[in-house]
């Protein structure tokens, strides 16, 4: 039987990022996705041009209904947008046993921000203490702890530490927006050593979506059944080639998530 994932977030009408990219990552590694509307977005590369987000007891029975009507191994949040969301969404995923990969969604790539300002303080009351992954970016990371910005590998292993102490949660903290030629992320986990990975940096591409992408594959390697850092692992690899074969329209790149 294939493995069913739930991710809920966002509709990017541009297909790039949210819900199109959980979708399209999800067939791409052989699982069956579930979406639980968040919001609609409009968006393209490069600009937010409005957000219409939804009832927050409409996300509820969207989770709930998924839920009873599959056999969902594993849940994705990433979008959330208001604090009403964000407590109705964990409150339909309380019984739910299976991992939650939590991506921390603040502020798109174009900069417009893409929660509500009290929704952060909502993250750590209802949905981190319930996450098994949380993805910040550095700018996520950095916002989350309350630090200066993060310029070195160590700062990010730092900054995750406090995070996964926090929340009791495992942190993989992205270095994508760290300048250089190499990107490296962290995987820190409680109790055990942490975890990192490097991969050249594709240059001459700009895309949005990468870190949906990177959350809904990691959901759907767990879903697969394989461990957290094997997950996380196969999940970077799998990102650094959408990146690389991105699709190169005119005026704008975009990720190719056929998997290579």
């Amino acid at each position: 039987m294939v493995p069913v994932f739930l991710s809920i977030a966002g509709s990017d009408c541009s297909a790039g990022a949210g819900l199109q990219a959980d979708l399209k990552t999800g067939f791409a590694l052989g699982c069956y996705p579930l979406t639980a509307v968040t919001c609609v977005v409009s968006e393209a590369p490069g600009t937010v041009e409005g957000i219409v987000p939804m009832a927050p007891d409409f996300v509820a029975g969207q989770v709930r209904l998924c839920l009873r009507s599959f056999p969902v191994a594993a849940v994705k949040a990433g979008m959330l947008y208001s604090p009403q969301i964000a407590h109705a969404a964990m409150q339909a995923l309380a019984d739910f046993p299976g991992p939650l990969v939590v991506d921390p969604v603040m502020v798109a790539t174009a900069g417009e921000p893409l929660v509500l300002q009290e929704t952060i303080a909502a993250y750590g009351q209802a949905v981190f203490p319930r996450a098994t992954l949380l993805t910040p970016n550095l700018d996520e990371l950095q916002r989350l702890c309350g630090c200066a910005p993060l310029h070195t590998a160590g700062e990010m292993e730092a900054a995750a530490r406090q995070l996964c102490a926090q929340y009791g949660c495992a942190v993989l903290a992205k270095g994508g927006h760290m300048p250089g030629g190499t990107c490296t992320d962290i995987l820190v986990q409680p109790g055990r050593p942490a975890l990192s990975w490097s991969h050249p940096r594709t240059a001459g591409i700009s895309t949005h979506g990468t870190g949906c992408t990177l959350s809904s594959a990691v959901t759907a390697h767990l879903a697969l059944g394989h461990p957290l850092p094997r997950a996380v692992e196969l999940s970077l690899a799998y990102v650094a080639g959408a990146i690389a074969r991105s699709h190169r329209f005119p005026g704008t790149d975009a990720l190719n998530h056929a998997k290579g």
